[in-house]
């Protein structure tokens, strides 16, 4: 029996890039006031850190480590199934891993936006009503993502004007050059697959 070598190199390329995106850092930065409050937020991890205070929660901790467990199993998956891609087992493992970075960077960038628009629209109307209108002058203004803005909470004869600054880093770029790569790896995986049947089928 004749043994013949294939490899999905895309695939190859993806899995290997999944297995250090976890270790590589955030994702998206934000801070209010100079320095009062900073945010470094990625799938993996969640930095809160208020006036030099760092802040965490056990459940949310355990969420993200749960979801770093989840895709580095992901990518060792990718791993195996773009090494040996003609195995039967190489379909149910790409699907499972393929797509993990194409999600995370598509959920990263939406929960951004749908908290920006919270912040924006809702919030300021939710504080006013539990202050019975002490904070009507709340005004509150953030980027949709990135970017930079001011906002201004005025309550009695007190004025506070803080800016507000978001930006994503190399890491989400990373993610979404890793996102790209594994879209690939699946399309180029179906050549495998169809080349399996045509084989089943003329023996």
């Amino acid at each position: 029996m004749k043994y013949e070598l294939s490899i999905n190199w895309p695939g190859l390329a993806a899995g290997a890039l999944m297995l250090v995106l976890p270790f590589a850092g955030a994702w998206w930065v934000g801070s209010l006031g100079t320095g009062a409050i900073e945010i470094a937020l990625s799938p993996f991890d969640m930095r809160i850190s208020a006036f030099g205070t760092q802040m965490s929660l056990l459940l949310v901790d355990l969420f993200l480590l749960a979801t770093k467990i989840t895709f580095i199993i992901a990518g060792v998956f990718l791993v195996l199934a773009s090494a040996f891609p003609r195995r039967w087992w190489a379909r149910p493992l790409m699907r499972f891993g393929v797509m993990k970075p194409f999600w995370s960077v598509i959920g990263l960038v939406v929960t951004l936006a749908v908290v920006s628009i919270i912040v924006n629209m809702i919030l300021p109307h939710i504080i006013s009503g539990i202050s019975g209108g002490a904070a009507g002058g709340l005004r509150l203004s953030i980027p949709f993502v990135v970017g930079a803005s001011s906002s201004t909470f005025t309550i009695s004869n007190a004025t506070i004007t803080a800016p507000v600054t978001f930006s994503l880093t190399g890491t989400f770029w990373f993610a979404a050059v890793t996102a790209g790569v594994g879209i690939v790896a699946r399309i180029y995986h179906r050549r495998f697959m169809e080349d399996t049947e045509e084989k089943k089928k003329q023996r």
